[in-house]
């Protein structure tokens, strides 16, 4: 059998790059969270070492990790340990963990928002709250939904808080990307660089818009972007299937404006009702649109009216992947899409597509272990598009009992 080695380059602390080959050594990196319901959460590295002979870095130190010649995590030390293990021959060696956290972290220490904010789009607010963190970001959040203005206060509250805020009331997500980056991004435009291109969320007057391009808004690519395929060849074990009532919403009342008591958008699925009772939710927000409020309450019923069959965390042996799997599956981060073929019968379904929530890995030296954390795509608005639809396939093919928020991959339109 062909001898496994490690593929991590560089793990460096406050400037000073550790000797890896004269250590042993344990690295563990988290980006993201497990499941699309939690909240949004920091990028992570543990990294252990035994037998230094001296203490590298310290507290907020910067620790930066490198692996496969692809930068894998970017932080600051958060936290250190170090502890002495005996020998026989009365020496000791040390061993020395750090605990990181990506620049996410951050957020909850940088104060805005005292001069207020105007009422502006999703898009402008995050902006105006990253610029005034001074942290390094990539937004692609909504261009057209409308938030009300906020006045100015001589209590300014953390930028987690504000966008976090954005976050559930809107329908977005925010991340730590492996270079330092924070990304934070609209589920309406999840994986691609628009936001679904249709007339009718164009609803003023043409001077509304005069200070955009209809380009810079509603550009639409061709397709979806392409998935990560998986075989079963690509994953270490048979992932496990989860379905539970838990999630299922089928009545949304958003609430909207700047009213006292706030206006409402109502929306459910009374079938969903008959079937499961009623699980109805009421969520505040600061939108101003009726529109933006029927939108969001749409999301949520279509996303959770039904109890959906989720697969649950795949673990991948990197060393074993061809260098394209191994380059496709590096280069993944949230809001990517991955679809995973081959799934054993009896299943609901024998292929998946899942859309990327997070990631751990785990590098030793005998080899590097990736777990993706995987969510249903109607939670993202990620089900298929006409564009990628077979141009051959006919209606009388197609399964008239199939409702379209149902149609994930192009193969589920398909009479059984």
């Amino acid at each position: 059998m062909t001898a496994i080695t490690s593929h991590v380059n560089s793990v460096i602390i406050g400037g000073t790059s550790v000797n890896l080959s004269q250590v042993e050594w344990s690295l563990t990196v988290d980006h993201g969270r497990n499941d699309v319901t939690q909240a949004p959460q920091p990028s992570g590295a543990q990294f252990t070492m035994l037998g230094p002979s001296s203490i590298i870095g310290g507290i907020s130190s910067s620790l930066t990790v490198t692996a496969w010649n692809s930068l894998r995590f970017t932080g600051t030390v958060t936290d250190m340990q170090i502890t002495h293990l005996y020998s026989p021959n009365g020496t000791y060696k040390a061993r020395v963990t750090y605990q990181a956290q990506g620049n996410f972290s951050k957020l909850g220490l940088r104060n805005v928002g005292a001069a207020g904010y105007v009422e502006e789009s999703v898009k402008l607010r995050t902006d105006e709250i990253m610029v005034e963190t001074g942290l390094t970001y990539s937004a692609n959040m909504d261009p057209m939904m409308v938030l009300l203005a906020q006045a100015a206060t001589t209590d300014p509250q953390p930028a987690l808080t504000l966008l976090s805020n954005i976050c559930t009331q809107t329908g977005a997500t925010m991340y730590d990307l492996p270079n330092g980056t924070i990304g934070i991004e609209s589920y309406s435009r999840r994986g691609y660089d628009y936001n679904p291109a249709t007339w009718v969320y164009v609803t003023g007057t043409w001077a509304d818009y005069s200070l955009y391009n209809w380009d810079d808004l509603y550009t639409a690519s061709a397709a979806a972007p392409i998935p990560v395929t998986l075989t079963n060849g690509s994953v270490i074990w048979e992932p496990v299937w989860r379905n539970n009532i838990l999630t299922v919403v089928n009545r949304a009342t958003v609430a909207y404006g700047a009213g006292s008591p706030q206006s409402v958008i109502v929306a459910e699925d009374t079938a969903s009702q008959t079937t499961h009772g009623l699980r109805a939710t009421v969520l505040p927000t600061q939108l101003s649109d009726p529109l933006d409020a029927y939108n969001r309450a749409g999301a949520i019923i279509t996303a959770q009216s039904e109890p959906r069959y989720d697969l649950q965390q795949i673990q991948i042996f990197v060393d074993l992947l061809t260098t394209p799997q191994r380059s496709a599956i590096l280069a993944l981060v949230s809001g990517d899409r991955v679809q995973v073929n081959g799934l054993p019968s009896p299943a609901p379904i024998t292929q998946f597509l899942g859309i990327v929530e997070g990631w751990s890995e785990q590098y030793t030296e005998q080899g590097h272990v990736l777990t993706l954390s995987l969510s249903d795509p109607r939670y993202s608005y990620a089900m298929a598009q006409w564009i990628s639809v077979s141009p051959t396939l006919i209606w009388g093919n197609v399964n008239a009992s199939i409702q379209w928020y149902n149609v994930v991959l192009p193969d589920d339109l398909l009479a059984a």
